[in-house]
């Protein structure tokens, strides 16, 4: 009887253990509008995005929007894995899918309102030391680094007074910006600009 009681407990860790780092890989959802997050690409959790991943996330995309009776338009011109895949490794990671949704957008715009290739930063751009994430003291860092190599150019930043703080960004208030938080950030204000 000893070892049973002794035996349930380590099965009970076991079986949580498992439960999580299933939770852990579970892809998110895809949304109805708007760039697909890499986390929603990234189905096995291994924190880059395979050729098959992201075709089989277009696809289903495609799938959902055609079964609610509103088929992707430019769906036949859509880039390629491969497109966005910028250094050939056969995998993307955060920053190819953040800079080829980014050019995407602006292809789709027609670059109006005089958008340039480089006027978004990437998330790499904050990322100092390729960690993954933002911390605080990087984000600031980085701001300031981008306003003084640019007032050197003689380009000043636009709207600067209106820049978005680190808390703005880290929606979930861990101190940390993911690159899902940045690019949902970026998004958010291309579209308030385009309002």
């Amino acid at each position: 009887m000893n070892r049973v009681k002794k035996m349930i407990p380590v099965g009970l860790c076991l079986f949580l253990a498992g439960s999580f780092s299933t939770i852990h890989a579970q892809p998110e959802d895809i949304p109805e509008r708007g760039p697909v997050p890499f986390s929603a690409y990234d189905r096995d959790g291994d924190g880059y995005i395979s050729e098959q991943e992201f075709n089989s996330t277009r696809s289903e995309r495609m799938e959902q929007r055609a079964a609610e009776g509103r088929p992707m338009r430019g769906a036949a011109g859509a880039p390629s894995f491969s497109g966005f895949d910028q250094d050939g490794d056969g995998r993307l990671t955060p920053d190819e899918l953040a800079a080829g949704q980014q050019g995407q957008m602006q292809q789709r715009r027609g670059m109006k309102g005089g958008m340039g290739e480089n006027q978004r930063p990437a998330f790499s751009d904050f990322d100092l030391d390729g960690d993954g994430k933002v911390l605080e003291k990087e984000f600031y860092d980085a701001r300031n680094q981008r306003i003084s190599e640019r007032v050197e150019e003689g380009r000043p930043m636009k709207n600067l007074a209106n820049a978005p703080s680190f808390a703005d960004i880290d929606a979930n208030g861990n101190g940390e910006i993911s690159p899902d938080e940045f690019a949902a950030h970026q998004l958010q204000r291309r579209q308030q600009g385009m309002e």
